[in-house]
């Protein structure tokens, strides 16, 4: 009672029948003999139904006996019988419903102290066992038990119930789909070793049932009234043994093929002339052999093991024909012939739903059994045989799975063939094309196969009518392709069917589901707007009214290109319908669905506040008793994406107000956050993490990988170490036994994005060192971990942001290595346009003496490769070469400036010259050291207007454009005509900038700073420099322009008397910004803020 109360599921009812079995036990112990004459009985109490008594010898006395064992307070995972009553649960299915009255058979007392001896030692060998379960390591050492105390009962003894638990124990070891999950008979997994102790179980049980059989010949071999060996017991006999042979057959592990083929033979070899094989003993033991055949081919690749096996398996079925096929008494053994082609086709039934990946199994059985049957009257296989077998390949997903199935068919086909194909066997073979996964949608080979079924009723057999269902299976199928020309092919079977069934056939008359595939077929070719027109051409049916179905594929096809406006429109149409008197138009949830997702594919700002109003009306029409209408967990998800492109705390809200929240929930909302950016969004995603934990929502990969994006686009310090930290957290809890979490490629290349966008030091090494982890963990057998070229290129890109100074010679590497993978067979990572830009990048960024000229290679390289650089791997060259410390760097940006307009010119629009170009190419003028680099600055400035003024490139110059020509002036070194000139340029694009009436056009902190460093150095003390830097920061400062660096400038450029006028104060050059009126610095401030 103790042991039961620290269980947890003692109740006080239990009380009495405990302590009256114990002392009934403990009295029984002390009798030292065995009796079957006087068993002892256990009075049931009132609360137990009336129930046939049972015999000590049942599994109860050795649970209750146990319970003073340390090895068994694991109680409820041992109890065989139902105990509802008083609060117990039960794990047997062969018990009782109630038990009523206990009787104890004394003889089993004296044995269950050795018993449980044997309990503790399995008990113990299990647990060491680190591979195997805790709950089936419970349920095995019962079964083990059970068969040692079988053991114990001398023979002659068993009792009908002991016979009926053996019978129910070796039909659950040998079942087929007992733990047919695990494929790989090895050592290292426990399913192999338990399903060799599942067939040795079998196995002993059997010889247990023989050794009661001979007894029982034995002692009544003279009562020629004993009819228990007639023939149907010797069937029973027979179907017992072949639980062996079954066992051994699914057990699949070494030497298993051996032991069932030992097992037949004793049913070939034995003396009694009743005992004769059935098909069953012969097809469980041809299965052994040709599945070790398979495993050792395909896992072993071990040829001569494999062709061994299947000369084995051969033999089998060669002795099947010998003992059955040839016996001219085996109908009257094994039933008539009927009988005999239910149990094929029973047996390659079974094959087909459990062996899926081995239909080969049951075609060899079916072809040996259909040669055999050649010549002879009778004829063990019929058309479902075949069709079995057809649609074993139809599930097996086998590469060669169409080409066996027509295969099989043309045999049918044969003039000479007794088995002919009925309308399921072209059905079977146009399902086999449909589920192929080897090749793409194939519906002309499908149409081919309907077509051979037409010709064969019209020539061969009249009665061998097609009817709508295989129409529609090949019309399905030209609506999931589409191909070009794929919804005109399935419009023209749909008006086939209709001439078919105006010409008598009415099987062909197209139904509902015939129109609905058309207009799926042409929704996927043609679009919307041409799969409207069969909606139209069936509301005008005389005799066919479109259903819900018609009007929602017809949405949804609106929906997927993000028309809202016609989505909504056959959503009234559908409304009309429905109150016009069709009953099957009536708009369901799924209508407004699609409705929605119109909306959140669209991209419209609206689309939220749309979206409000619709799940608005479902919910009052749901509260007004449309119940088909209560907005459920999938409406809200779909509201959630249309808030997430405009307002994520709205998405957040939706997620609040919905009742049951899913991971598409959460997940959308995370994502709403992770497209939001900033620091503030990747807390709130982060956050709304940890919260589904605590409402017992399990993230799945994508929650996750939104999560880390969120960080990756924060730009926050610390982002990507956060971003890492997720995907730590995410692989502890697969390793804790989650397996949605996997991690993928996916998500480790949303960390090395994080790296790659942050400026921490280090952060590119990061990167590199992740992908590197992902190929070693892809090399190790984790396929989904294989990097592609996106990984490579996020790795390249943080190198190019790192500013190191071997950046460029990393990312180029990185590309190498990316040739070097692609020449190897790997298109996965094959380098693209973006992955050039990046290394290009890369070494624009080095600003290293020849980085210039190594970009310059790169891109060659890369051209000759295949992968011809765009506009921004020219910028980025441009900008290489302006950062470029090497001889005539800036005439080499030129070049690649008038490059680009020669090819824009010339009819390529993809690669018009931006702003950025001719910026770029002003810039590395600027920071050249060329003499004259001032007049080369304003000449490109001036070609740019030139070309957009005339409309030839329609580019117009910005302030950064006008801005880097005054740098260029700014910078100008030389004589003092050549300073004078540079003044005379900076002066002129200042004032052109200043007076310009574009609202776009004006300049800002920087072009001010910058202009009055160019007349601090090129032009002299004075007056007249006075005048001009006083006008300049008069300007700057009604612009609200001024920062640190334009105060800086003006100390450096104006008088000490112009600098107490402008500033005021005893000693100006000591006035700091925050000293200036803020409206000096209103704009500057906010430029520098952003």
């Amino acid at each position: 009672a103790d042991i039961f109360n620290q269980c947890g599921f003692f109740t006080p009812q239990m009380e009495p029948y405990l302590l009256a079995l114990l002392l009934n036990l403990s009295w029984l112990s002390k009798l030292g003999e065995a009796t079957t004459s006087a068993p002892l009985r256990l009075q049931s109490p009132n609360i137990f139904c009336d129930a046939p008594q049972r015999n000590v010898q049942s599994p109860i006395l050795s649970f209750v006996t146990s319970l003073s064992r340390p090895s068994c307070r694991k109680i409820k995972d041992k109890i065989y019988y139902d105990f509802s009553a008083v609060g117990v649960p039960t794990t047997m299915g062969t018990c009782a419903s109630r038990i009523g009255e206990f009787t104890a058979l004394a003889g089993a007392v004296s044995s269950t102290e050795n018993s449980f001896e044997r309990r503790s030692k399995t008990q113990k060998i299990s647990n060491n066992d680190h591979h195997s379960s805790n709950e089936d390591s419970s349920v095995e050492i019962d079964k083990v038990t059970f068969t040692e105390r079988l053991d114990e009962i001398p023979i002659g003894l068993l009792t009908q119930q002991n016979k009926t638990d053996m019978l129910f124990t070796m039909r659950q070891l040998a079942a087929m789909d007992r733990r047919r999950d695990d494929v790989i008979s090895s050592p290292e997994f426990s399913h192999a070793r338990q399903r060799r102790q599942d067939a040795t179980i079998v196995e002993r049980l059997l010889e247990r049932f023989l050794k009661e059989k001979e007894y029982l010949t034995k002692v009544d071999c003279n009562d020629e009234g004993d009819n228990r060996f007639n023939n149907k017991g010797c069937r029973n006999v027979v179907a017992t043994v072949n639980l062996a042979i079954k066992a051994w057959a699914n057990a699949n592990v070494r030497g298993s093929a051996e032991k069932a083929e030992r097992v037949l033979n004793r049913l070939l070899n034995n003396n009694c002339d009743n005992y004769h094989p059935d098909i069953f003993s012969f097809a469980h033991c041809y299965s052994a052999w040709y599945r070790e055949s398979i495993f050792a081919r395909e896992e072993m690749r071990d040829e001569k093991t494999a062709s061994t096996a299947m000369k084995k398996a051969e033999a089998i079925l060669q002795s099947m024909k010998s003992t059955l096929m040839e016996n001219e008494h085996s109908h009257t053994l094994h039933g008539t012939l009927d009988d005999v082609r239910k149990d094929v086709n029973s047996i390659l039934e079974t094959w087909t739903n459990v062996y899926r990946s081995y239909p080969g199994l049951a075609e060899k059985f079916l072809g040996f059994l259909d040669v055999q049957s050649q010549g002879q009257e009778t004829l063990w296989i019929d058309t479902r045989s075949y069709n079995i077998v057809i649609n074993a390949y139809a599930k097996s997903g086998n590469k060669n799975a169409v080409k066996r199935a027509e295969s099989l068919l043309l045999q049918m086909e044969q003039m000479d063939s007794k088995v002919k194909p009925n309308i399921l066997s072209y059905s079977g073979v146009i399902s086999c094309i449909a589920l192929s996964t080897h090749h793409k949608i194939d519906a002309s080979s499908a149409e081919e196969i309907l077509r051979r079924l037409e010709m064969r009723q019209e020539i061969v057999n009249h009665e061998l009518k097609p009817d709508n269902v295989i129409y529609n299976q090949v019309i399905n199928l030209y609506s999931k392709s589409g191909s070009t020309g794929s919804a005109a092919r399935a419009e023209g079977l749909l008006n086939r069917m209709q001439q078919i069934a105006n010409a008598g056939n009415s099987k062909a008359t197209p139904d509902i589901r015939t129109y609905n595939l058309v207009l799926s077929a042409y929704a996927n070719e043609k679009g919307p707007a041409e799969a409207e027109m069969i909606l139209h051409r069936l509301e005008t049916n005389g005799s066919i009214q479109p259903n819900a179905i018609s009007y929602i594929t017809c949405m949804d096809s609106y929906a997927k290109v993000g028309d809202v406006h016609n989505a909504l429109r056959i959503l009234s149409l559908m409304e009309k319908s429905f109150k016009d008197g069709n009953a099957e138009a009536k708009p369901t949830r799924r209508a407004y669905t699609s409705a929605l997702n119109a909306l959140a594919k669209s991209g419209r700002g609206d689309a939220g506040v749309r979206a409000e109003a619709l799940v608005q009306t479902m919910e009052r029409l749901y509260k007004a008793g449309n119940k088909d209408l209560e907005p459920d967990t999938t409406v809200y998800n779909v509201l959630i994406n249309c808030h997430k492109n405009s307002s994520a705390k709205k998405a957040e809200q939706v997620l609040y107000r919905m009742g049951k929240r899913d991971v598409v929930s959460y997940s959308s909302v995370i994502t709403a956050y992770s497209q939001k950016g900033g620091i503030e969004a990747a807390k709130r995603a982060q956050a709304l993490l940890e919260e589904m934990k605590k409402e017992d929502v399990e993230p799945n990969a994508q929650t996750f990988n939104s999560a880390i994006m969120a960080f990756a686009r924060s730009g926050g310090n610390g982002a990507a170490k956060k971003a890492e930290g997720l995907l730590k957290k995410m692989e502890e809890m697969y390793e804790g036994g989650n397996e949605e979490l996997r991690p993928n490629a996916i998500l480790y290349t949303s960390v090395i994005t994080a790296w790659s966008k942050s400026d921490e030091p280090g952060s590119a090494l990061r990167a590199e060192i992740l992908l590197k982890l992902m190929w070693t963990m892809f090399k190790r057998g984790n396929v989904a971990m294989k990097p592609n070229v996106v990984s490579f290129t996020a790795v390249i890109h943080a190198w190019a942001r790192s500013g190191e100074n071997d950046a460029g010679e990393r990312a180029e590497a990185l590309v190498d290595q990316m040739i070097k993978l692609y020449d190897e067979g790997d298109e996965a990572v094959k380098p693209n346009v973006r992955t050039l830009t990046a290394a290009v990048n890369a070494y624009a960024r080095n600003h290293g003496r020849d980085s210039a000229s190594k970009a310059n290679k790169l891109v060659k390289k890369m051209e000759a490769f295949g992968v011809l650089p765009n506009l921004q791997t020219y910028n980025s060259l441009i900008s290489a070469w302006g950062n470029s410390k090497q001889q005539g760097a800036p005439m080499m940006a030129e070049s690649i400036l008038y490059k680009l307009e020669s090819i824009f010119l010339d009819g390529n629009d993809d690669m018009k010259p931006s702003v950025v170009s001719y910026t770029s190419a002003i810039n590395a003028w600027a920071k050249s050291l060329e003499r004259g680099k001032a007049k080369k600055a304003q000449a490109i400035l001036e070609r740019m207007k030139r070309n957009s003024d005339s409309g030839r490139i329609n580019v117009e110059p910005n302030t950064v454009t006008y801005t880097s020509v005054i740098n260029a002036c700014a910078t100008t070194y030389g004589d003092k005509e050549e300073k004078q000139e540079a003044l005379k340029i900076a002066y002129s694009t200042f004032k052109e900038i200043t007076n310009s009436d574009s609202v776009t056009l004006r300049p800002n902190h920087i072009t001010y700073s910058t202009f009055l460093k160019a007349v601090s150095k090129l032009m002299p003390g004075g007056e007249k420099k006075d005048s001009i830097v006083s006008a300049a920061f008069r300007l700057c400062c009604k612009d609200g322009q001024v920062d640190d660096n334009c105060l800086f400038q003006l100390k450096s450029s104006a008088s000490p008397e112009l600098l107490c006028d402008l500033l005021g104060g005893a000693d100006p050059s000591e006035i700091t910004l925050e000293d200036l009126p803020i409206d000096w610095k209103r704009n500057g401030v906010k430029q520098k803020q952003i």
